[in-house]
């Protein structure tokens, strides 16, 4: 019997590697428009958009691009001008179903993205991410505890942060997650882009976006868990989470660390 890591992505996900459709976004398109959009994926299946020019896919936008470009200018103008095109990453990984399941893991350790195409018989494209690794772990019954994953630190941030601040202790640490200090809240980019495009129509009335504290954003809530929950247990619960992120004692556990997990077996 094949190890994990060497079975396809077809043999491991069958029929449902294609099951999530690609949701792309033009070139010609504003960081406004990705921005109202990207929040609704975040997270999700898909995770980000797909950037196309005359239907060809040529890169994508995520979560990262936009908070790197607020760091740049934060101004209704800026977003309402600036095309995706000038901003989106190249960095789009494009596999087969057949491929092995290392290849794909390989392929994101480099981008450090999870997130790739896959051609389906449709003739267009399927998604898969991270939060759709979670359904190995789930449907492969892996038993290993938690304490197996490599501890990270746990990066906080605290209620008088700035949004500047905030934004830039993601980028520092690499990581989409801050943890509200002596808490179980969290924040992440989703919640940044949300509330950047539904609650300040885009900076539409001139806000100083950067500079006001945390306290304006709905924080999420990571689960609290113990280190000898099962992968296959925490995968169930991450599953259930609108954005999946584990609390143990003295770690934090998203998606991308179970991924990275379980492309050793």
């Amino acid at each position: 019997m094949s190890s994990l890591s060497q079975k396809s992505l077809e043999e491991i996900f069958h029929e449902s590697v294609f099951a999530t459709p690609a949701v792309s976004i033009r070139v010609e398109d504003s960081l406004s428009d990705a921005a109202i959009l990207l929040p609704h994926y975040l997270e999700t299946l898909t995770d980000s958009l797909v950037v196309t020019d005359n239907d060809k896919p040529v890169g994508i936008i995520g979560g990262i691009e936009i908070l790197d470009s607020l760091l740049k200018t934060a101004t209704f103008e800026f977003l309402s001008n600036t095309k995706i095109g000038s901003v989106m990453s190249d960095k789009l990984v494009i596999i087969d179903a057949k491929s092995k399941f290392a290849d794909l893991i390989k392929q994101w350790s480099q981008t450090r993205r999870a997130f790739a195409l896959i051609p389906n018989q449709h003739h267009g494209y399927s998604v898969i991410s991270a939060r759709k690794i979670l359904d190995i772990g789930i449907s492969f019954n892996i038993s290993t505890k938690l304490s197996l994953i490599p501890k990270k630190q746990i990066i906080t941030f605290d209620k008088n942060d700035s949004v500047k601040q905030i934004i830039q202790k993601m980028f520092d640490n690499k990581t989409r997650k801050l943890v509200l200090a002596n808490s179980k809240s969290f924040i992440n980019d989703r919640i940044i882009i949300q509330k950047l495009s539904r609650d300040l129509d885009c900076l539409k009335n001139g806000e100083d976006f950067l500079n006001m504290k945390s306290d304006i954003f709905s924080l999420d809530q990571a689960e609290v868990v113990s280190d000898d929950l099962s992968i296959s247990e925490a995968c169930k619960i991450m599953q259930s989470m609108k954005s999946p992120y584990l609390l143990t004692k003295d770690r934090v556990i998203s998606p991308w660390d179970i991924l990275m997990h379980l492309h050793q077996m």
